[in-house]
């Protein structure tokens, strides 16, 4: 084919490592609770981190700290009241297995449906307290 293949492969360890390691930086600064929000930071998306990992293993570590920046900073940001605890919850439950301790002790779904805004904000400044 004339042009040769357009859709070649362009990620190389020595590539993969460095937009890892750049996520990572940018992962530390407080104002990013989400994953999502990093990958925007780098022109991309979020799914491209677990597609590099996949490819070169060794860079798990890189998105376990990435994760880690990000759920670090939604519980710091929502016990701050930096951002709407309620999302902080929703965040922290969606994306980092965080669970009620109802949920643990009686291996049950909460249905966070029932409570107000109110009682989810009270909840994660309790959660920030302890």
């Amino acid at each position: 084919m004339a042009g040769g293949n357009q859709y070649n492969e362009h990620w190389t360890l020595e590539e993969s490592t460095s937009f890892m390691e750049e996520a990572v930086k940018i992962s530390q600064n407080l104002e990013y609770d989400f994953i999502g929000e990093v990958a925007k930071k780098q022109k991309t998306y979020h799914h491209v981190y677990g597609y590099i990992v996949d490819k070169f293993p060794t860079l798990k570590p890189l998105l376990t700290a990435i994760k880690s920046n990000c759920e670090s900073n939604c519980f710091y940001n929502g016990k701050k009241g930096e951002i709407v605890p309620s999302l902080a919850i929703m965040n922290l439950k969606s994306n980092h297995g965080w669970t009620d301790r109802a949920e643990t002790t009686h291996k049950g779904k909460l249905d966070l449906s029932q409570y107000t805004d109110e009682q989810l904000e009270a909840k994660i400044k309790e959660i920030g307290n302890i």
